[in-house]
């Protein structure tokens, strides 16, 4: 991307939260914002999970906003599930089995081990192509970051062992942070750091980073905007994957009777991935107007940052529904086994579709909400520039 070292008002930062193949959404609000902006410059980018893509690909990029942005737009029209999981039949069925059979057996130490219910080395391979990366550094952002067009980027990922969140920070003069259950660790991001913070719970194997294993990011992230805020943002666009239902449609229910297996597990993973990012908002949204409201030198440490957050007009699991049919037969066999189809809504299968057609639909849904708001989007950005 290109960006200057000129001064500026404002340090703004790019904040992408999670959601598997809902991320694309986000992906279709850049590409709207760069025909207006294609020289943006975005000092700090900040992701998790999906979101952890699309970050570090943008931070990565050598062009201007607008070539990062299409780049990577081009990389999710490329997606297809086998390039992020293994779809073959025999695999699913044999790891099925193996996961009962450790059930069945009560743990023992004879039970078959198992990492995960899909094996996501297709991701791995695709990211290192994505990211030009042969031996997994991501060279491109130290190169960005020795050109003075980037200030920082953090993803985020979850220790298993301790419980706590840990974000991977690259950037210039980053000051280490702590805080209950979460911390920071400044290091040279990697392949491995973007496919710990995607390692879905139990769906996608945990990653090894040194000594410890780590899982998706948004696990244990309580406060999602932090890793920008500590990294000196005073500026925020957040892009969240989650549409925010009226108070008519949060009060329709998504299915009949007793919840199918798939059901409760979009219910987690809105918990997991969506929840704290809408609360975070909120939370920063308050602080602000308190901040408003009181004398400058009773703030004690806090300052006012500016936050604007974009959400999709629809419901992205509604969404999904119309696309199922595009996933491999064997994989499709899972999904509604799980009872995707029992449900209006189905978020499981949304953070799951990695398939051209939706990934296209989000593409397209993304570009025209930010048109909508277009006019109130530049005059923020703007003001960082």
């Amino acid at each position: 991307m290109d960006r200057t070292t000129a001064a500026r008002k404002e340090q703004f930062a790019l904040v992408m939260s999670g959601g598997g193949a809902r991320a694309a959404f986000q992906v279709g609000v850049l590409r709207a914002l760069a025909r207006y902006r294609p020289d943006l410059p975005v000092g700090i980018l900040t992701g998790t999970s999906a979101g952890a893509i699309n970050a570090v690909h943008l931070a990565q990029g050598r062009g201007t906003f607008a070539e990062a942005v299409e780049s990577l737009a081009e990389a999710w029209r490329s997606l297809t599930v086998d390039q992020v999981l293994t779809t073959a039949p025999s695999y699913l069925v044999g790891n099925v089995v193996r996961w009962a059979a450790r059930l069945l057996s009560g743990g023992g130490e004879f039970a078959p081990r198992t990492r995960g219910l899909v094996d996501t080395s297709p991701l791995r391979a695709f990211l290192h192509r994505t990211f030009d990366s042969a031996d997994g550094r991501l060279l491109g952002i130290r190169r960005n970051l020795d050109e003075g067009r980037l200030r920082a980027v953090a993803i985020s990922s979850t220790n298993y062992a301790t419980a706590q969140s840990i974000s991977w920070c690259e950037g210039t003069d980053v000051t280490p942070w702590t805080r209950p259950h979460r911390k920071s660790r400044t290091c040279a991001l990697t392949v491995e750091h973007v496919m710990a913070s995607t390692a879905l719970p139990l769906f996608f194997p945990a990653i090894r980073l040194g000594s410890e294993w780590h899982g998706d990011g948004d696990i244990r992230l309580t406060a999602p905007l932090s890793p920008a805020l500590h990294l000196g943002a005073d500026r925020m666009l957040a892009i969240s994957t989650r549409h925010r239902k009226s108070r008519s449609e949060s009060d329709v229910p998504d299915g009949v009777g007793y919840p199918p297996p798939a059901q409760v597990v979009g219910v987690l993973l809105n918990s997991i991935f969506l929840d704290n990012f809408d609360f975070d908002a909120l939370q920063m949204e308050r602080i602000n107007a308190l901040l408003e409201a009181i004398p400058r030198e009773r703030w004690g440490g806090l300052r006012p940052v500016s936050l604007r957050v974009v959400r999709p007009s629809v419901d992205l699991g509604r969404l999904a529904r119309e696309y199922e049919r595009h996933l491999p037969r064997a994989f499709r066999f899972l999904t509604r086994g799980l009872g995707t189809r029992e449900t209006r809504s189905a978020d499981t299968l949304s953070f799951l579709l990695f398939e051209r057609p939706y990934v296209e639909r989000l593409l397209r849904l993304g570009e025209d909400d930010a048109e909508v708001q277009m006019d109130a989007l530049l005059e923020f950005v703007d003001a960082a520039t």
